[in-house]
């Protein structure tokens, strides 16, 4: 197998309109198995309407049994109204090439600006391609709207490709932009392709008027097929200041699951926000009844009004003191939106209330003039059940 060298290069994009490739293995072969450098890339940015595309390999498709380096790919952007693509290895995957364990940072100080950035490859993963275990941190300045953060494929996975297990650090430090970070792939996981077990964290400051972020744990699109999800973990983290229009949006596979898709076991975690957490996903299109599988997940929405969907399998649903007015819509009804017969055992955990046990929280227990059962834990806290009726709850449904 061919080892291609270990190289070093920085960049500086200091003229207006600049626009730079940076490969770090050129012409990787593509007909022989071959084995990138480990590579360390630097870009920086210091006028506007530069922009800067970014292979830790190369613009191409790894094939057989080549192997991505281990590369380190930096950007910094300090100036505005600039654009960057950063990919950790390849424009696509195929057959049993594996991607390395890359490291990506890009850092945006300014406006305007927006940036793409890829654990693995640009485009797809297909055959029995394998994504790198990559991490990958992010900084959206102000107006950002348009970026998109992927631990392995920035367009969509197929047939067996793995994704890897990757770390996805994402910054909103801006009153307005957003973010899209996936676990895995932007596009579809179809196929019997499987999602890595990814962690992906956003942290949004005090000042996030009207900023927002979708966070899904493997593809930010749609799970089909006989696709699996991995088991992952998503997190917001945000101060309790000037929250009041900040949004975001969690789904612990995808918005979307289809045909006969499996999900994993996921933990989600809101922030101060108004936070909309799905366990599995938004939307169900089985292709028989009961043929999406739902995971056990973990769902706490923290601070703010919430909503909270479980999906599919018994859920537990976790609720801090200061957790706001918040909405449970499938307690014990998940399996229905993917045609299930199975029962549910769903659970809320108030564990951090101190009640005394069953009989002092049954008193907090009633329902509104829809039906449904409202849970006053506190003098502000409120958590509604959609669907479910306060004579039909019992102590086996909590745990406290």
């Amino acid at each position: 197998m061919q080892h291609l060298p270990n190289d070093t290069i920085d960049i500086l994009l200091d003229q207006f309109g600049q626009i730079e490739t940076v490969i770090g293995d050129p012409n990787f072969p593509t007909t022989t198995d071959a084995w990138g450098g480990n590579d360390t890339v630097t870009a920086t940015i210091t006028q506007p309407e530069a922009e800067v595309t970014i292979f830790g390999d190369d613009n191409t498709t790894l094939h057989g049994q080549s192997y991505g380096g281990n590369d380190t790919l930096t950007v910094n952007v300090n100036y505005g109204w600039n654009a960057a693509l950063v990919v950790g290895d390849a424009q696509a995957m195929t057959d049993d090439a594996r991607g390395g364990n890359d490291t990506i940072d890009t850092q945006d100080h300014s406006m305007y600006t927006n940036v793409h950035a890829f654990g693995d490859v640009a485009g797809d993963m297909s055959g029995n391609s394998h994504g790198g275990s990559d991490t990958i941190t992010g900084a959206v300045g102000w107006r950002g709207f348009d970026n998109v953060y992927a631990g392995d494929a920035g367009g969509s996975m197929s047939g067996t490709a793995q994704g890897g297990n990757d770390t996805l650090d994402i910054s909103l430090n801006t009153r307005e932009g957003s973010a899209r970070a996936s676990g895995d792939a932007i596009g579809s996981i179809s196929g019997d392709a499987h999602g890595g077990n990814d962690n992906i964290i956003l942290t949004m400051s005090g000042e996030n008027v009207w900023a927002g972020a979708s966070l899904s744990g493997d593809s930010s699109t749609s799970l089909t097929d006989n696709a699996q999800g991995g088991d992952d973990i998503l997190t917001v983290k945000i101060s309790t200041e000037y929250t009041d229009d900040a949004r975001d949006m969690l789904f612990g596979d995808a918005p979307t699951m289809s045909g006969n898709a499996h999900r994993g076991n996921d933990i989600l975690t809101g922030g101060a926000a108004t936070d909309f957490l799905y366990g599995d996903a938004k939307v169900y299109d089985p292709a028989t009844p009961g043929s999406i599988t739902g995971g056990k997940d973990m769902l706490n929405g923290g601070a703010g009004n919430d909503q909270l969907s479980g999906g599919g399998n018994s859920d537990t649903f976790v609720f801090n003191t200061g957790s706001g007015n918040d909405l449970i819509t499938d307690f014990d009804q998940g399996n229905k939106a993917v045609g299930s017969t199975v029962t549910e055992h769903d659970l809320i955990n108030l564990h951090d209330y101190g009640f005394a046990d069953w009989t002092a929280l049954s008193k907090l227990i009633s329902d509104n003039a829809d039906g449904d059962a409202v849970i006053h834990v506190s003098a502000s806290d409120t958590i509604t059940l959609d669907g479910v009726h306060a004579a039909s709850l019992h102590p086996t449904d909590f745990l406290i």
